[in-house]
């Protein structure tokens, strides 16, 4: 009885992806409204085995070690979590609940991975086939989209009162499943072609030029450089990319606050005509923004300013003009438009150190594991797309941003499991 009863609920576990892989491309359509819901209904079949909660959180705590990569990783985010947790107290937005919005889509996304991982040769090729055939589909439904204005955007509720929202939502939509093309791409190596793989990777660049957000194209084109110098150099480049965003992260406010924002307005309003300008307006204006949250992150130093803290700076904020702009703008418009920048602004040194430690052992439990050249390369193309999203225009607290990494974690963890059996 027990195990006819394990056989119905590993079909029904299944099935129930194979619809969830149907859904994901209209998903996409609604940008960040979209992506969260379905991450939290994929880990369903995992939560409901009792195998997860014994494997994947009894052997962390069984023996627990800091030499253990993996266990060091994981204590390194419940350190950033407990650490939001008590900045809530300082922080004007008075929130200690914030630390969910990262815990919830890290435990949610590590329950997929986990299910990815223990599926048997034939399930991670079929749900594997079904992550690559989402991921084509969604990058031509947000392509045709971008072709006509948004068809779908339209149609499907909740539609924007603002048409602009609706083009940004569609934009998002190309963010979210972006990093996912990589592992899509792996997949389509093992199940079709390389050829194949590249076309995949053609369709993400299509869907986000024709959706007009520039760093959605610089995030692939990034990635598929990174991607590139994985397949020759897999180690080399997992070193490269960890440390140097290690590096990053610790530079990011003495960077920002050597922008010279003054002389490349003044230049921006001697050289570029009005209708670059206004183009671009948006572009300039995170130069403001990245200098301001650099500036008042030293002023909040050792501890930050508290989790959100951006949100509520808002309100006080000075109004620069910005180049192309109708309208005076905020130097704070809800967030730094920078995770490494709102790392340093809200959760001041301790929050800095404990996301730089979930990296490193991150980046430590993969050099030890055997990947292929393909899944290594996927790793390297996925971190890239995520990073250029989260410097230039993410924030720590969208949990769509965060499902969609977990998102992209999942299709790496199918795309191994392709390559191990």
């Amino acid at each position: 009885m027990a195990a006819h009863w394990r056989d119905t609920r590993d079909k029904l576990s299944r099935r129930w992806f194979y619809a969830l892989f149907i859904l994901l491309p209209l998903t996409a359509v609604f940008g960040h409204r979209g992506i969260a819901p379905w991450l939290l209904l994929a880990s369903l079949p995992a939560f409901a085995r009792g195998a997860f909660w014994q494997s994947a959180f009894g052997k962390l705590f069984d023996n627990p070690s800091l030499s253990d990569p993996k266990f060091a990783s994981f204590a390194s985010l419940l350190l950033l979590c407990a650490w939001i947790f008590l900045s809530g107290f300082w922080s004007p937005k008075g929130d200690p609940g914030m630390f969910l919005y990262v815990l919830g889509p890290a435990l949610v996304g590590a329950s997929i991975i986990w299910f990815s991982l223990t599926l048997t040769r034939i399930w991670a090729w079929r749900l594997g086939r079904a992550f690559l055939w989402a991921l084509v589909a969604g990058m031509i439904i947000l392509s045709l989209e971008g072709v006509t204005d948004g068809f779908l955007r339209r149609l499907l509720p909740p539609n924007e009162p603002s048409s602009a929202k609706d083009i940004v939502a569609l934009g998002r939509g190309v963010t979210a499943l972006a990093p996912s093309l990589f592992p899509a791409a792996a997949i389509a190596v093992r199940q079709w072609s390389r050829t194949a793989a590249f076309a995949v990777l053609a369709l993400g660049v299509v869907a986000a030029a024709t959706n007009d957000v520039l760093a959605n194209v610089v995030a692939i084109g990034a990635g598929l450089g990174a991607a590139l110098l994985a397949l020759s150099a897999q180690r080399f480049t997992l070193k490269l990319l960890g440390g140097g965003a290690i590096v990053v992260l610790i530079l990011a406010p003495a960077l920002a606050a050597l922008i010279p924002v003054a002389p490349i307005y003044a230049e921006a309003e001697k050289a570029l005509a009005p209708e670059l300008a206004r183009e671009l307006s948006s572009s300039l204006h995170r130069l403001a923004i990245w200098k301001a949250s650099a500036m008042e992150a030293f002023s909040c130093l050792p501890f930050g300013c508290g989790a959100d803290y951006a949100r509520m700076w808002k309100e006080t904020a000075p109004m620069i003009d910005v180049p192309g702009s109708p309208i005076e703008l905020s130097v704070s418009p809800i967030h730094p438009h920078n995770v490494f920048l709102q790392l340093w602004l809200e959760l001041g040194i301790p929050g800095v150190f404990a996301a730089a430690a979930f990296v490193w052992f991150g980046l430590a439990a993969l050099l030890r594991a055997r990947l292929s050249r393909a899944v290594g390369a996927a790793i390297a193309g996925a971190f890239v797309a995520i990073l250029v999203s989260i410097m230039v225009e993410g924030s720590l607290w969208q949990v769509w941003r965060l499902a969609a990494m977990a998102l992209a974690a999942s299709g790496i963890a199918l795309a191994h499991m392709l390559e191990k059996r």
